[in-house]
């Protein structure tokens, strides 16, 4: 048998069990996050335990979570309730002017 058939004949069979065993073993695509997802447990925010979150907790422990969540501070006391935590929608990440 010509070796030039062979190789035009065994080539794509091996490049096709290539992909093959590539794509069993590769690694699934994280899931897509979604801004519920991103805010973390209230209770964890609670830095001094004293059951109230304030805003300098928050700054503390994510300047990016504090900016994102300020404006949920529907009274502006400085203090975020549970209420309020739990009805707020995290604004967008500040990306302008970053690259």
């Amino acid at each position: 048998m010509n070796t030039s058939l062979i190789r035009f004949v065994a080539l794509p069979i091996l490049l096709l069990a290539g992909a093959q065993v590539l794509a069993q073993n590769a690694v699934p695509a994280a899931p897509a996050r979604t801004q519920s997802a991103e805010l973390p447990p209230y209770e964890s925010l609670d830095a001094n335990g004293d059951g109230i979150v304030t805003l300098p907790e928050i700054v503390v422990r994510s300047p990016p979570l504090a900016a994102r969540v300020k404006h949920c501070d529907a009274n502006g006391d400085e203090t975020m309730s549970r209420e309020e935590y739990a009805a707020c929608k995290p604004k967008a990440a500040d990306t302008a002017g970053k690259r």
